[in-house]
């Protein structure tokens, strides 16, 4: 809705239980910085367990007992009565002044019930379009030896292709996302290239994890999506003297692979960090092989840390420039990931000069300059329509 000025506002549809992680953290933190992009957000969240960035105003349909119980019984009521509480912020808006923003898992009434309203509606792609992504995971299950069940079924790929027709606009994080939206059938002109971000204020201090000799560190979810089978092959071949660390929670369908390469002494297994910012200072490289992405926030950590970043087009995130910020190579290629990691264990020079333009260049990517961004394309999109 906008106030007796017309101020730009954004209406956020976002189905989750905020807990400071995941995509809600991520819609939170880019939300807080779009005021200084002239565009004012309020947050429709599921339920709120967690304190909200400054100056982020946000809504929740249960009362205070639901915040109280586990989500997976909360989950239901709670998404039912997000759905009513939406369509009220809806019929209170300006649609000449409104943006309703959908994360994945908004119902598509809400979105209908929007535009029969007038407002323009953009939808985030936390990662590649479906019909991108499922193959990609096919072919990385097969290669395996393993049954395809990463979940992302032709009947997921043909109900998100019909949802993204549905938005006036599309934010797509990094280049890989805006072709997979293109393959679908988006016109250019309803893609929004843009990205995620990281909060520099998490990752302050000098405390590091004490190393004796070259590590390559790699963080995020263990498995499959994230390359990993790629990562262990490629490290047993690039035969560096230094060890690779592991830091997340690994997924059951490759945990005995991971513990057969821990089993040498050259593979360590941290566990879950909840703030890894002593793993990023403790190590040489950070390494992401990832298969299918969105913006992942690790890669920008990582280069706020100083680390040259050795990853795939999906990994990059409009920050990883190969030769400048880091090496990227071709995705499901142990080969040349190998040839990336022994390159930079010997050049110890090379991975000063990458970390410190990496460390450079992640400071565009702090949220508020993000959620800037972000508002300023909103307001653009207000003033195009408005004929301003």
């Amino acid at each position: 809705m906008g106030d007796a000025r017309g101020t730009p506002r954004c209406l956020v549809y976002a189905p989750y239980s905020f807990s400071g992680r995941g995509p809600a953290e991520s819609c939170a933190q880019i939300a807080a910085g779009m005021p200084a992009g002239g565009v004012v957000p309020e947050i429709h969240l599921g339920r709120c367990r967690s304190p909200l960035p400054p100056g982020v105003r946000a809504r929740t349909p249960l009362p205070v007992v639901g915040q109280r119980v586990p989500w997976r019984y909360a989950e239901r009521p709670a998404l039912r009565l997000l759905e009513g509480q939406f369509r009220r912020a809806l019929d209170r808006a300006d649609p000449a002044t409104t943006v309703a923003w959908f994360w994945p898992g908004s119902p598509l009434d809400a979105v209908a019930y929007a535009r029969r309203r007038g407002i323009v509606t953009v939808r985030e792609m936390i990662n590649s379009a479906l019909a991108t992504s499922g193959p990609i995971l096919d072919a990385a299950y097969a290669r395996a030896g393993l049954p395809p069940t990463h979940g992302v079924t032709g009947r997921a790929i043909a109900d998100e292709t019909a949802e993204l027709h549905l938005y006036d606009y599309v934010f797509a994080s990094n280049p890989e996302v805006e072709r997979s939206l293109a393959a679908v059938g988006i016109p250019t002109e309803r893609i929004l290239p843009t990205t995620f971000g990281w909060a520099p204020s998490r990752f302050g201090g000098d405390e590091a994890i004490p190393r004796t000799s070259f590590r390559a560190v790699f963080v995020g979810r263990i498995g499959i999506r994230k390359g990993v089978p790629d990562l262990l092959r490629a490290w047993e071949s690039a035969g560096v003297d230094g060890e690779l660390l592991l830091v997340g929670t690994v997924d059951p369908e490759i945990a005995d692979l991971v513990a057969e390469h821990v089993a040498t002494g050259r593979v360590r297994l941290h566990g879950y960090a909840a703030n890894p910012a002593a793993v990023y200072r403790g190590s040489d490289v950070f390494v992401f092989p990832t298969l299918e992405e969105g913006g992942p926030q690790v890669t920008y950590e990582a280069a706020g840390c100083g680390l040259p970043v050795v990853t795939t087009p999906m990994g990059a995130a409009r920050l990883v420039e190969h030769g400048r910020t880091g090496l990227v190579v071709p995705p499901a290629d142990p080969r040349a990931l190998a040839g990336a990691i022994r390159a930079l264990a010997d050049d110890a020079a090379a991975r000063r000069a990458y970390g410190n333009a990496a460390r450079v260049a992640a400071d565009a990517f702090a949220y508020e300059l993000v959620g800037a961004r972000r508002g300023t394309q909103l307001q653009r999109i207000l003033r195009s329509r408005a004929g301003v």
